[in-house]
């Protein structure tokens, strides 16, 4: 037993369990957490469906081993555990919260945004500290804003207990409201704060930063993990909805650059189509970028240190003129170089911050200083395996190039640092279903991870699945006229049939959500609560909610994330098989890597599709599977497909 786990017993779970009741099963999982911890697992996979209850188990674990960092999807989840478990202090991104300099100038009438060159506030979208002047200039930075807190300021009571409290003291607080009442800042500003306050991104920041326990959302997380100063080393690494673990990275990693964004840097930029399948053009292109957005940014003397250190690392040459390589001698460098070097880069860009001489305004350089920062990360993660990257995308718009897009196509080499970073990992999820290919993809040693597998407990009867064999949906067949009827036809009359219910469907495109719009009777489509790109998802569910009337939801996008619990859906359509679509080139590729995985990855979305609308035993709901090819998908996929989901499923397939 490691020293982390000496003396911890069952029974210290089952006493941190922070509800009264505990059901059986949680109680069960907690066991076998405690075995396995006993027994030297350093990562736990807990598959348990909807409704059993993860987060207090999670909850219990945590303040058990003493501290840990909770990583969820969605900063709606982190709401949620704040929500339900208040001593777990909430880390959300920069974007979320108000720049307090940039109000004062707004409610003074002042304000000129010098990125946007706007002074209406309402067409502006660079007012959230973000976008602060505490990220450009000088006289803002570190304690020149008055309203910015530091970690030093926090204070920690019943550390470590569910009484936990981090504030701020009297005499700190009073020594910001002197600083405060004499700053600068204040004195031309008609309407002025009549007391200090501490600027809530920060705020929250640090307060997460010194409780025992904080909780992020993926991207916050990865984006403050090569700062090791900002995110020191725990007990308990947490990973809810840990299936989106390769999606996260590969969001996170990747790099697009899009012609929209970039020419606001540079004016000219010119983006020559070099295809899908000479990666190294591409990447000489990204660094001749680099070389233009360092200069740029005022910080040209990265350019030769980052060629030196390419030429060592890597064996890469980039030269415009000679195009000097040698291929044969490029090697794969290890994990550890690669994130040694993200901290390195992370460092650099910090000191860029503040002294840079811009040759573009502070507001705007800002956000050039972090595109460039990740641009630097993203060309030193390609050129340690080039093999492993793919031209995802090259979109044209009237034949010029607006878009291109690289990702990389295994992530393992990028979850070492996420492990590490504490001594446990608990991965949880309604749908890890396959272990095996789990681990594989995240490079986990399958034998050293404890696999904890949960069936569901709600009644059978309250849960149906219909095949109802519409028609095969294959890609062929979804362009024919007879077919799309079909489907239109099929979905008319399930929504007639549940005509006082509220529901939702899962189609796998937008083109099929508009088929079936235009197709259905017009009492139906009244219905119909549509989403798309250009609406926000969280306005769309509100309107669900909030209505009166039997509204139905259709969408590509909400097979996750999604609670309709209760009279919010009573029945839910399932268009189509949602397999990944083969003309993405990256799905593509990893279809041809691993078919295993291809098919791990339909089984997620149906499986996480079919979990919308049934949340509680007392809860039910009616799916309805279109798609003739849902027999053949179950019947050669069984082996991952959960015992509590096939035995749902009506008649024979």
């Amino acid at each position: 037993m490691t020293d982390n786990q000496q003396g911890t017993t069952i029974a210290d779970f089952l006493k941190n369990f922070p509800f009264s009741d505990k059901r059986d099963r949680q109680a069960y999982v907690l066991n076998e957490i405690c075995t396995a911890f006993a027994s030297d697992y350093r990562y736990i996979l807990l598959e348990a469906p909807t409704g059993f209850g993860k987060s207090p188990v999670a909850v219990a674990v945590a303040l058990t081993l003493g501290s840990s960092y909770i990583c969820t999807s969605t900063k709606d989840l982190q709401t949620q555990y704040s929500r339900d478990f208040p001593y777990f202090k909430v880390a959300k991104g920069m974007n979320n919260f108000p720049c307090l300099v940039k109000e004062d100038f707004i409610k003074n009438d002042t304000y000129r945004c010098g990125a946007c060159v706007s002074d209406n506030v309402n067409e502006c979208y660079h007012t959230t500290v973000e976008h602060g002047p505490c990220m450009s200039n000088e006289s803002f930075k570190d304690s020149g804003c008055k309203y910015r807190t530091f970690l030093k300021n926090y204070k920690v009571s019943n550390k470590g207990t569910t009484n936990e409290n981090v504030f701020i003291d009297s005499d700190t607080k009073n020594y910001y409201q002197k600083e405060y009442s004499q700053w600068l800042h204040l004195e031309n500003l008609k309407d002025q704060r009549r007391a200090w306050m501490p600027c809530e991104y920060f705020d929250q920041l640090n307060a997460a930063l010194t409780s025992s326990h904080s909780i992020f959302n993926y991207s916050n997380f990865l984006a403050l993990l090569p700062n090791k100063k900002v995110l020191p080393q725990r007990k308990l690494l947490v990973l809810d909805e840990g299936h989106l673990l390769e999606t996260e990275i590969v969001k996170h990693r990747g790099v697009f650059i899009s012609k929209k964004r970039w020419k606001r840097y540079i004016p000219n930029l010119k983006m020559i189509d070099y295809g899908y399948d000479d990666i190294e053009k591409w990447i000489d292109f990204l660094i001749e970028l680099e070389t233009q957005m360092l200069d740029l940014i005022g910080n040209s003397s990265m350019v030769e240190s980052l060629s030196i250190s390419r030429r060592v690392k890597y064996n890469w040459i980039n030269d415009t003129t000679s195009k000097l390589r040698s291929k044969n001698k490029k090697r794969v460098v290890g994990a550890s170089e690669i994130f040694e070097s993200d901290e390195e880069i992370a460092e650099k860009y910090g000191e860029n911050l503040s002294k840079r001489s811009s040759s573009i305004g502070d507001e705007l350089a800002v956000e050039a200083i972090r595109d460039t920062e990740r641009l630097t990360r993203a060309i030193n993660n390609i050129l340690s395996n080039t093999k492993n990257w793919i031209v995802s995308e090259i979109r044209k718009e009237n034949y010029e190039i607006v878009r291109i897009e690289l990702k990389p196509l295994d992530v393992s080499p990028y979850c070492k640092d996420i492990f590490e970073k504490c001594t446990k990992t608990l991965i949880m999820s309604a749908t890890i279903l396959d272990s095996k290919e789990f681990c594989r993809n995240v490079g986990l040693t399958s034998n050293d991870v404890k696999f904890i597998q949960v069936d569901s407990d709600f009644p059978l009867q309250n849960r149906p699945i219909y095949p109802m064999s519409i028609a095969y949906l294959n890609f062929n067949n979804l362009q024919l006229q007879e077919v799309k009827t079909k489907i239109s036809r099929a979905i008319d009359n399930l929504m007639t049939l549940h005509r006082n219910h509220k529901g939702i469907i899962h189609t796998t495109s937008y083109e099929q959500l508009n088929f079936i719009k235009e197709n259905i009777s017009q009492a139906n489509v009244r219905r119909l609560l549509v989403t798309d790109p250009e609406i926000q998802r969280d306005d769309v569910i509100a309107e669900h909610t909030n209505s009166i009337k039997p509204t139905v939801l259709i969408s590509p996008s909400f097979h996750m994330g999604l609670d309709l619990k209760d009279a919010l859906s009573r029945f839910q359509i399932i268009t189509k098989v949602p397999y990944p679509n083969k003309s993405d080139r990256w799905t593509d590729a990893k279809r041809k890597m691993d078919e295993e995985w291809y098919y791990w990855q339909t089984a997620l979305k149906l499986i996480q599709g079919y979990g919308r609308s049934v949340r509680s035993k007392e809860d039910w709901a009616k799916t309805y599977v279109l798609d003739s090819a849902f027999g053949y998908f179950v019947r050669k996929n069984r082996n991952i497909l959960p015992d509590w989901f096939t035995q749902a499923i009506q008649g024979r397939l």
